[in-house]
């Protein structure tokens, strides 16, 4: 059950967001550089609510955990996710450390989230690695992002292991059919438009698979 817990949790903050608004960039392979140009890139996947719905949105960067989250600077103000494709902004090195800390937050200005009203609608990119960087992080910080380091490290051993039991799964299926027959402001922001859509990588259905073996 620990192991479920953990991978949604995971899904949730370091993979690109599930729905949506998906974040095509920064990804897990990208390395930003202090004093530079980052350029965050995301596509309408189709499902609801549809980036239309979604609208003028905050565009920040982040460290943190799945449950706290501390905003470093903004990137872009309001950004319309449908009209536009891409914003590029300069990261302030003295905002925080070198490391693969860093991740990017859409936050809508005006829709709700379908599930908890309380908060407006919220999408994630994957956790990146900021290098050059000049800054230093307080304890509260620290203590978030060493929560979100426990996360990672309790998903990625679940997931091995829930790996396995899917390969020994589907290794005996297989036997079996014979047998029968995946803040600070930015100092500028650029932006640009030319949405795409793109279909997202069935990420829950995989998520739904394990909970089969799970519980079966």
């Amino acid at each position: 059950m620990f192991a479920l817990t953990a991978i949604l949790s995971l899904l949730l903050l370091l993979q690109p967001s599930l729905a949506k608004v998906y974040c095509t960039g920064p990804t897990a392979s990208t390395v930003g550089v202090g004093g530079q140009v980052l350029t965050v890139t995301w596509a309408d996947d189709g499902s609801s609510p549809t980036v239309a719905e979604i609208g003028q949105s905050s565009i920040d960067l982040y460290v943190g955990s799945v449950d706290k989250q501390t905003a470093l600077q903004n990137l872009a103000a309001s950004v319309d996710v449908s009209k536009a494709s891409s914003v590029s902004a300069t990261v302030n090195p003295t905002i925080g450390e070198s490391g693969n800390y860093y991740f990017v937050k859409f936050t809508s200005l005006s829709l709700k989230d379908s599930t908890n009203p309380q908060y407006n609608y919220e999408a994630f990119s994957a956790k990146f690695q900021m290098s050059e960087m000049s800054g230093q992080f307080n304890a509260t910080v620290l203590s978030e992002i060493d929560a979100s380091n426990s996360t990672t490290t309790a998903a990625t051993s679940g997931a091995a292991a829930v790996a396995a039991v899917g390969a020994s799964s589907a290794a005996h299926a297989s036997s079996t059919s014979s047998s029968h027959a995946s803040v600070s402001t930015s100092s500028k922001t650029t932006t640009s438009g030319a949405l795409s859509t793109v279909a997202v990588p069935g990420l829950m259905a995989v998520v739904l698979g394990v909970a089969g073996i799970l519980f079966a």
